[in-house]
């Protein structure tokens, strides 16, 4: 019986302390105002960004999680990183500047779970390291840089211009808008599909495939590893 009292306090505090290591949410509201470029750095996690009509705020919510980054990481250390870290929102030269602080990204011991919403007359600028993208109805152009992972894109006009080093990336807009798509792979695929024809990537060992059109946008997308696809309606 002794033993049994012994013991219920230690799977307890054991309890609380799992239960006091989960994610922690932050979450900003700005008005849009003068701004006209969405600018994020973002480590390892996901990316939302849905662009609306009828809106005239930035609404941002990110979800930090701690992960250990191998046997003989501490995950009491990545409890603490995620305790530390906040969000940073600044305006400047017309663009809201959105990152994680510390931006240390060697030493982060979290995952960051990004879901923003923005008037559609801001221009999407992303620097991102690992995991997915997803971006929904951007009208004033996208540059998009990111390391691995997957990218999905659907655009109603505007320039873009996309980056990948591993994953796929898939890109929907309207033809009429474009007057040049260009889709290149190091390794994996390169396809432009335009009103339902496709355009096959030549190419030996690189891919790449073009298109040529009477709109104003231009629209590129290299990835190393991957498939590069664009589907224009």
């Amino acid at each position: 019986m002794k033993k049994i009292i012994f013991v219920l306090p230690v799977i307890l505090a054991c309890a609380l302390m799992v239960e006091a290591a989960g994610p922690k949410t932050l979450t900003r509201t700005i008005q849009a105002g003068a701004i006209e470029t969405l600018d994020l750095s973002s480590g390892i996690g996901d990316v939302t960004i849905t662009a609306r009509e009828a809106i005239d705020e930035v609404a941002i919510e990110v979800v930090l999680t701690p992960r250990r980054g191998g046997i003989f990481s501490s995950k009491r250390q990545a409890e603490r990183d995620v305790e530390a870290a906040s969000l940073e929102a600044a305006v400047k030269h017309e663009s809201l500047k959105l990152r994680i602080s510390p931006a240390d990204d060697d030493d982060r011991r979290f995952e960051e779970k990004w879901i923003i919403e923005i008037p559609s007359r801001l221009a999407i600028k992303l620097e991102h390291g690992v995991g997915d993208v997803v971006i929904r109805a951007a009208r004033a152009g996208i540059e998009l840089d990111s390391g691995v992972g997957d990218i999905d894109v659907e655009a109603a006009e505007g320039d873009i211009t996309i980056d990948l080093g591993v994953g796929n990336a898939v890109v929907r807009a309207p033809a009429a808008f474009y007057a040049s798509a260009e889709a290149a792979g190091g390794v994996g695929s390169a396809r432009v599909t335009v009103r339902g024809e496709e355009i096959e990537g030549g190419g030996f060992v690189s891919h790449a495939a073009s298109w040529s059109g009477d709109g104003s946008y231009r629209l590129d997308v290299s990835v190393g590893v991957g498939d590069a696809i664009i589907v224009l309606d």
